[in-house]
């Protein structure tokens, strides 16, 4: 493969996100066209900055395995499946220096079905299940869709970024004895942040003591900053008996909607846990899923690095140009492709996402739809080309100026 292939292009044809019809770019919060509304730089229409989902596409082998398969005669039923555990574990041990077992990988549709069928394995109606929100909107609906008891273990915003108190947990889990679940989003969002080894040790301690199982929702677990470590939660050989772990190539290499993930245990009985879900209730992942997955994985580790250096780029760049606003808060995330922007000190409103909407034609996530933690905030999605992030801060900066 050239040298040229296995490096992201900074570039994005609007023309072509508009007529993919993806959920970012396919539709304005009033469901109008986006051709009417998202008409890219220097235009009237709607940019989106939203959905955690980055512009610049997947590796050109990933296109390539997808269009291979698209010529084959026959897409009828496959086992194909089977390779994509043994592919992520390859993959998990090259950049991160996690080995997991291959046989204790299931694949799924994508993390939020192993979530839910982690909750529907190891807790019954009624048992508590930890959030700590500000964290990714639908989590809030995981314990109302399954009759469980909701938590709260929040964040804490500091003049370091925010963090957990690991104490605020202990005491949280003796009030409430019936706890059973603990959700766990490493790295975080919308924060960005990353745990350190002592607080996942110390995580882990707890659950141990309380009978906790972690899941684990690690989908960013690739999309770390220089500077700080992403550690797998599984990696603490502590964490075996207590611990699912949801990994996915979606948010890395853009294939979010081929629905490909996989389920890690870290022991037989953990994974025999799981098995309480029927098979039939998870069903199995596609074909194209997995071939865009194990391609991804077995290919994509230099395409990644550059990915990697550019969305580096654009952090600082969200940095400089928000550092201009001192009524902004703003601590720069360690992982992900999402600044975190605390907007409630600004003249934007209780709902700056839609004053923003309004005023600048910028389609950010709203912060309060996060829980407890969010209000006042906006979510911006930098992982985009160059070009198209400039015009983003421009009109965020004119839209704090106004």
């Amino acid at each position: 493969m050239s040298a040229v292939r296995d490096k992201v292009v900074d570039f994005v044809d609007v023309e072509a996100k508009l007529a993919a019809r993806s959920l970012k770019w396919g539709v304005d919060p009033d469901r109008r066209p986006a051709r009417e509304t998202a008409l890219g730089p220097g235009q009237a229409g709607v940019i989106p900055a939203w959905v955690a989902e980055h512009d610049l596409g997947p590796p050109p082998a990933v296109r390539d395995a997808l269009r291979r398969l698209a010529d084959l005669p026959d897409v009828g039923y496959t086992r194909r499946s089977k390779d994509v555990g043994p592919a992520f574990a390859r993959w998990a041990e090259q950049r991160h220096g996690w080995c997991p077992d291959p046989g204790l990988i299931v694949p799924t549709s994508d993390v939020m079905q192993g979530i839910w069928a982690c909750v529907a394995a190891f807790s019954g109606a009624g048992d508590g299940v930890i959030l700590s929100p500000p964290m990714y909107p639908p989590f809030h609906e995981l314990c109302v869709s399954t009759q469980r008891s909701e938590l709260i273990w929040p964040l804490r915003r500091t003049r370091q970024g925010w963090v957990h108190d690991i104490d605020e947990l202990a005491s949280l889990l003796e009030s409430h004895p019936h706890s059973r679940i603990l959700l766990l989003c490493s790295p975080q969002n919308p924060t960005g942040r990353i745990y350190g080894l002592e607080s996942l040790q110390r995580i882990v301690e707890l659950a141990d003591e309380h009978d906790l199982v972690i899941v684990s929702d690690e989908i960013h677990a690739d999309l770390v900053f220089p500077g700080v470590r992403h550690h797998p939660l599984l990696s603490l050989p502590s964490a075996a008996g207590r611990t699912v772990s949801l990994c996915s190539p979606g948010k890395t290499f853009a294939v979010s909607g081929l629905r490909t993930a996989v389920a890690v245990f870290g022991s037989e009985e953990m994974l025999e846990g799981f098995r309480k879900v029927p098979a039939q209730l998870l069903g199995d992942v596609s074909r194209a899923g997995s071939e865009a997955a194990i391609v991804a994985w077995e290919t994509g580790g230099e395409w990644l690095d550059s990915l990697l250096e550019l969305l580096g780029g654009h952090r600082r760049r969200v940095g400089e140009i928000v550092s201009g606003f001192p009524d902004v808060g703003y601590h720069p995330p360690e992982a992900t492709f999402l600044a975190w922007l605390d907007l409630s000190a600004t003249a934007l409103g209780a709902d700056p996402a839609e004053t923003l909407l309004r005023r600048a034609r910028l389609r950010l996530f709203p912060g309060h739809e996060f829980g407890i933690g969010g209000e006042g905030h906006v979510r911006l999605n930098f992982g985009t080309s160059s070009a198209l992030l400039e015009e983003i801060l421009r009109r965020l900066s004119e839209a704090l100026r106004g």
